[in-house]
């Protein structure tokens, strides 16, 4: 009887164990770096065509890919002038889900995992008013992570969007070094 007690309270014991919670990521883009560009408007192109089926994801998340280029852009880029036109055409920006072979699992270890990939790619093209192409620049950025299939759904958005918000920081980053070494007349 005290056995059956002692595993009845151990199962208890361990079954009230708080659940591990993941913080939400915030996407805030004032963290980033902001663009001061010598132009009298900024144009946003999307000129990919989103996938929406295997193995491309982008299109399930409550904000795609995509969309947060566009809101980097907008909380980050200001026209500053009254000439000149930026246009930032973006080129693609996939997030995929492939299932990998775990060629490092151990014994009690999941055989296979998710592989998340992201890419973006993104062109940076300033006309004169003239719609003559005066600068021009070309930016890519990839990322990837794991996860391991049998997760919860909150956990899968975090690993994601974290993905996302590491990627956008890299591109924010490679932008800053690609205008101002390709558009440095025209970045403030």
């Amino acid at each position: 009887m005290k056995k059956i007690f002692f595993l009845f309270l151990t199962l208890l014991i361990f079954s009230c164990q708080p659940v591990e919670k993941f913080d939400s990521v915030v996407f805030d883009n004032k963290q980033l770096p902001g663009f001061d560009v010598s132009a009298s408007s900024i144009e946003i192109k999307e000129i990919f065509e989103k996938n929406f089926s295997d193995p491309y994801i982008g299109n399930t998340l409550e904000v795609d890919p995509s969309e947060r280029i566009i809101n980097w852009v907008n909380d980050n880029f200001k026209s500053i002038g009254n000439e000149n036109i930026l246009v930032v055409s973006i080129l693609d920006a996939s997030l995929s889900q492939t299932e990998v072979e775990n060629t490092e699992a151990k014994k009690f270890d999941e055989k296979t995992n998710y592989k998340y990939e992201i890419f973006y790619l993104i062109e940076f093209n300033l006309f004169n008013d003239s719609r003559d192409l005066i600068a021009t620049t070309l930016v890519e950025t990839s990322r990837s992570t794991t996860s391991g299939l049998y997760i919860s759904i909150d956990e899968k958005e975090n690993i994601i969007n974290d993905l996302i918000y590491q990627n956008l920081k890299d591109l924010s980053s490679e932008s800053n070094i690609l205008l101002k070494k390709h558009m440095s007349e025209f970045i403030l």
